[in-house]
């Protein structure tokens, strides 16, 4: 059969149908390809690059006159109104009456759906298909649908295809699954099963960056990122990013929007920050201007969502920028789960409906966090305790500047105007910075370890401790993402801005954190905390003998002289002072490093004392400052 296209104006205006047919067997879809399809395939196949550079499939269609006859059995998608009837597939049949009489049938299964292309991955799994389609609203729309959703009742299939605005016909519903396996595509691609990079280039849900156009990502739902454009690039910077200069907390919180695309290249797996302070001092605005970088509203995720579904998140965010709203409306058990899986970099092995091992998602994450608490304080609200490796893995940021977390108002009358105009402008402008970025990026070969090896110069210094080493690494490589966006002409900064930004920012958290190592500092945090809540109900003066008998989970006793109090903590209660997880060595280190545990003469770490006439071992811990 021979189809005849028509490509001028009058038959391409006329009410007329694009048609791929496609032979079936009177029982089951067959797997070859029919010469009915060989010949109508072609009208889409040749627009396959389109797809993957994101532009919208444009059929050539067919004159009303010049329809091609079809054989039955067959299927057969008509992009419009036919003599069968609405658009859509349609399975053209036959069937014979008890008299033999054979009638031929016509059966609209959905709108227009295309299948244009099959894919694979890199080791020939993951095998799937391009489909294209019309949803509601009359857009074309594109998914690379994974084959494994033809399994079983093809529920979830079909929940997708209409959650994605596919109309489909319910009483003939089970015939979709055998029309997307009647042929076998002639185009073929490479998925990618997440975002980021692959290869030499990079994976955004409905574009590829790069110099390939074969590939595409993947996925067995709709994108729930939005990585969306409005506007131009010259727009966000005008109404955006320029706006960010002299305020060094909205250039370090933008320039990490740009970090998730270095990680590999630098050979890092994660870093993260979390932005905090009062309500209403802009720390918000900074968090959406960050997010603008690549999307809209809908790009932020909730602390609170995301624990629920985080392996999603990370394979929408790989390689780039995951920003968490309000860490307060978060369950802490759940965040304490969260900060370690994404640091990591490393999800959970979970078995299949046969018991065998799924595929372990991966991902590198650049992880901007926001809220009112600080982690610590967040935690205390459920009795846990923040560990190092949290402490590491979510670098704490205090909102600092002249007006809450701004310093430069650029001529508005106060801050509260001025974050209100640029979270105003985020909503209009966004999208375009992390394209541009990214295409910049893919043709950049230069040594990014050697660049970032350069930025971290900057930030060391004698006096840093091991655990501020590595912080200053993932401050680095901010400064270095930044100071790439403007030499790529992406944010419009003068050149050094995101470097001075994120000096600044390293020294706001070395600042917060204080001196010592993490655990220390824990220790010392949660005993001084013990006290202030336990002093007076869990120890007594070891000259009060009427309160022996009466207290409950006694954790020691005081002694006051000079002004000065002394508590006596018995073992069990030093043990629940320092909090879960350190053993008591390491607690008396702690102590003895900061001055806060009176040795015996001998230098042991406990002394003996006669409490109402029993020998007991007590370790003397003495407060800076701890007055009667």
């Amino acid at each position: 059969m021979n189809a005849v296209l028509d490509t001028n104006a009058d038959s391409i205006n006329s009410s007329v149908t694009t048609v791929t047919a496609v032979t079936t067997s009177n029982d089951t879809a067959c797997n070859g390809n029919s010469d009915i399809l060989e010949a109508v395939t072609a009208v889409t196949d040749n627009k396959l690059t389109g797809t993957i550079n994101g532009v919208p499939f444009t059929n050539p269609r067919l004159r009303a006159d010049k329809q091609p006859e079809i054989t039955r059995p067959c299927y057969a998608v008509y992009d419009d109104k036919s003599k069968y009837g609405k658009a859509g597939v349609y399975f053209h049949g036959s069937k014979a009456n008890p008299n033999g009489k054979v009638t031929e049938t016509d059966d609209y299964i959905c709108d227009p759906l295309h299948i244009d292309a099959g894919s694979c991955d890199e080791s020939q799994n993951n095998f799937g298909l391009m489909l294209r389609f019309k949803n509601q609203r009359y857009t074309w729309k594109k998914w690379l649908m994974p084959r494994e959703m033809l399994a079983g009742s093809c529920e979830s299939l079909r929940a997708e295809l209409l959650k994605q605005g596919l109309m489909i016909n319910h009483h003939k519903r089970e015939m979709l699954p055998a029309y997307l396996q009647a042929t076998r595509p002639k185009k073929q691609l490479e998925c990618a099963l997440k975002v980021g990079w692959h290869g030499d280039v990079f994976v955004l849900p409905e574009k590829v960056i790069g110099n390939r156009d074969n590939i595409f990502f993947q996925t067995d739902h709709a994108v729930t990122a939005d990585y969306d454009q409005r506007g131009t690039l010259n727009e966000w910077q005008s109404h955006v990013s320029r706006y960010c200069m002299g305020n060094p907390l909205l250039l370090f919180q933008t320039s990490i929007s740009f970090a998730g695309a270095l990680l590999k290249k630098c050979h890092i797996d994660y870093v993260g920050f979390h932005v905090f302070g009062d309500s209403s001092t802009g720390k918000s605005t900074g968090h959406k201007i960050a997010a603008s970088t690549w999307g809209g509203e809908g790009f932020r995720r909730t602390w609170k969502a995301t624990s629920n579904g985080l392996e999603a998140a990370a394979v929408l965010y790989n390689d780039g920028l995951l920003a968490l709203d309000e860490l307060g409306d978060s369950d802490a058990r759940e965040v304490n789960q969260t900060i370690y899986a994404l640091g990591n970099g490393t999800g959970k092995q979970r078995a299949n409906v046969k018991g065998s091992a799924r595929q372990v998602q991966k991902w590198r994450i650049a992880l901007l966090s926001n809220g009112e608490k600080t982690l610590a304080s967040h935690f205390q609200e459920k009795g846990l305790t923040v560990k190092a490796g949290q402490e590491i893995r979510l670098l704490e940021i205090p909102v600092f500047g002249k007006y809450g977390a701004f310093d430069e108002l650029h001529g508005m009358n106060d801050g509260r105007l001025f974050s209100d105009t640029l979270q105003n402008n985020t909503s209009k402008y966004y999208g375009t910075a992390g394209t541009a970025y990214l295409n910049e990026l893919v043709n950049d070969g230069r040594d990014f370890g050697g660049l970032h090896d350069a930025a971290l110069s900057a930030f060391m210094s004698d006096d840093l401790q091991p655990q501020e080493k590595r912080a200053a690494r993932a401050f680095a490589l901010v400064a270095l993402a930044g100071e790439l966006a403007t030499e790529y002409g992406v944010t419009g900064w003068e050149k050094r801005a995101a470097l001075l930004a994120a000096l600044k920012c390293f020294e706001q958290w070395r600042n917060h954190r204080g001196a010592g190592t993490t655990e220390d500092r824990a220790i010392l945090d949660s005993i001084r905390s013990f006290i202030d809540r336990f002093g007076d109900s869990r120890f007594t003066s070891t000259d009060d003998n009427s309160a022996v008998h009466t207290v409950t989970g006694r954790a020691g006793y005081y002694v006051e002289c000079s002004n000065e109090r002394t508590y006596l903590f018995n073992l069990p209660g030093l043990k629940e002072a320092a909090g879960v997880g350190y053993d008591i060595k390491r607690v008396i280190e702690t102590l003895t490093r900061a001055g806060w545990l009176a040795r015996g003469s001998k230098g042991e770490s406990s002394t003996q004392r006669k409490i109402n006439g029993t020998n007991t071992r007590f370790y003397s811990v003495t407060l800076p400052g701890c007055s009667q």
